[in-house]
């Protein structure tokens, strides 16, 4: 079937407008796109960003705001969405559907049913796959005439369920001009947190799920802090499940170091006033496609030890930052950060702004459009 190459709409769905990496990683692109497309963003969730992205693209929500975990509240933003999903999604179906993320089969099943031409951007490993049935996994495999991921790791998952063609990478980005080192903040924000000057703060950024493995994060406090009792942390990002969260909070006092570790929350727009005043980054994470959160930190000059968790590795070099093969070992990661503090490994800063830079906005935004002009051009 060949395309209609007059129109060049293309309509963006994602699940929500928050600050996590997927949507920060869209929110950037959309920053950079091609003026000659016409776009439209639709959020199934307002999220918290949604006022104050992208003014000058149109953007719809399905549900206002997020439903929280009672059974009550989900089933309402179920009926809502599914009342406006088909009376918004028949006004776009001239258009090409930019689907976000893998986790919304229940979009690409629709545009299946009315023929819509579809792109699929995928930021997901292979755990986040257990949420599609195999039917809708087939569907995401053969259905899009075009995938786009985030990684090699990510391609790699959808390469192992039989995507052979039509699958490009296109790394996720930053403005990465507006990431660099602010001494006044630095000391400012220690002083809000309560952080000596002698004391060394490791951070971690990411929402607090299991995922993103807290518990590690705990064990590494524990292990550092036998050898290392200046030492301070932090962890950036909060959670709506409450009960998880109380859990990490009680596993830290169980192993008393509640009072070296700050739990921060979701602070907003001071995210990089936060992240400015450590000394060091530590990715807890059991799976990662991509982490934007490295790329922050070699930005910030900050010795970077990860787990291998996989798209890391796509970041980090042999001599950029240290990645700990073995997995959920604490001894092995404080090693290596215990190496940086007391300078057996020496942090090339210039060196890790050069390798960020790689993934600036606009160098990643020029690549997307390539992308996108090679599919509206082909038949």
């Amino acid at each position: 079937m060949e395309r209609d190459k007059s129109n060049r709409t293309i309509t963006f769905i994602t699940p929500t407008l928050d600050r996590k990496g997927s949507e920060i990683a869209l929110i950037n692109l959309l920053q950079q796109i091609n003026p000659a497309f016409q776009v439209k963003l639709i959020a199934k969730y307002k999220g918290v960003l949604f006022d104050s992205i992208l003014p000058l693209i149109k953007k719809i929500f399905l549900f206002n705001g997020k439903p929280n975990r009672t059974y009550f509240s989900r089933i309402k933003a179920r009926l809502e969405i599914r009342k406006n999903i088909s009376s918004v999604l028949s006004k776009e179906r001239k258009s090409v559907f930019y689907i976000n993320t893998i986790v919304l089969p229940d979009i690409l099943a629709y545009a299946e049913k009315k023929g819509i031409s579809s792109i699929v951007h995928i930021h997901e490993l292979e755990q986040m796959y257990v949420q599609l049935n195999d039917k809708q996994i087939k569907r995401l495999v053969s259905y899009p005439e075009l995938i786009i991921a985030n990684s090699q790791a990510s391609a790699k998952v959808i390469e192992n369920y039989g995507r052979k063609k039509f699958l490009e990478i296109c790394y996720p980005s930053l403005e990465t001009r507006k990431i660099k080192p602010d001494e006044k903040k630095y000391i400012e924000y220690r002083n809000k947190l309560n952080i000596n000057s002698n004391e060394f703060l490791w951070v971690m950024s990411g929402s607090l799920d299991k995922n993103k493995n807290p518990f590690l994060f705990i064990e590494i406090a524990v292990e550092m802090l036998k050898r290392k009792p200046n030492t301070r942390f932090l962890w950036i990002g909060g959670t709506t499940d409450k009960e998880f969260e109380m859990e990490c909070l009680n596993r830290a006092t169980a192993n008393s170091v509640s009072d070296k570790i700050i739990w921060s929350g979701d602070v907003g727009e001071d995210y990089y006033s936060y992240f400015n005043c450590a000394d060091g980054f530590v990715l807890t994470s059991v799976k990662e496609s991509f982490s934007m959160v490295t790329v922050e930190a070699l930005l910030y000059g900050l010795p970077v030890v990860t787990q291998n968790c996989g798209g890391v590795s796509e970041i980090l070099g042999m001599d950029i930052g240290k990645i700990v093969d073995s997995k959920n070992n604490s001894v092995l990661m404080a090693n290596e950060m215990i190496k940086f503090m007391e300078g057996t490994y020496k942090v090339d800063k210039e060196k890790q702004k050069i390798r960020a830079k790689e993934f600036d906005a606009e160098k990643v935004g020029k690549h997307w459009n390539e992308i996108l002009e090679r599919y509206f051009n082909r038949t």
